[in-house]
């Protein structure tokens, strides 16, 4: 957290941790809510957007904003995102950027590459119709 306290774990967010592990749809939160909802029925959605913003701050979790809504990405390691403006799928993609000799003054805490357009799947099914 931004004080420097660290929240103790719990079930429910033991279980936030575990759907997201390893997912790479870059859900929402209400997509969260709604797969923890089946393990834990008494989970609010305030209970789970409020450990995604504090697992946000501390680093465990990229936040992206896809125009719509917030989704969430387990994945901390160097990576850029492309969302597809069709099936509204967001893909990781290898860090576009690999040299920040310009920026040797500044402190790079994280990096992000957004790229909009079409995803092969959706090309390919406008091809069939035609």
């Amino acid at each position: 957290m931004k004080n420097g306290k660290k929240l103790k774990r719990t079930p429910q967010r033991d279980e936030i941790i575990k759907f997201l592990n390893g997912n790479k749809s870059h859900p929402s939160a209400y997509d969260i809510y709604k797969a923890v909802k089946k393990k834990i029925p008494s989970i609010s959605f305030a209970t789970v957007y409020n450990n995604l913003k504090i697992m946000v701050d501390e680093n465990k979790l990229l936040e992206i904003n896809d125009g719509e809504k917030l989704r969430f990405d387990f994945d901390t390691n160097p990576h850029d995102h492309f969302l597809c403006v069709r099936c509204n799928n967001i893909y990781d993609f290898p860090p576009s950027v690999k040299d920040f000799k310009y920026l040797k003054n500044f402190k790079i805490i994280s990096h992000i590459t957004y790229i909009k357009g079409i995803c092969e799947n959706c090309l390919k099914k406008e091809k069939e119709v035609k």
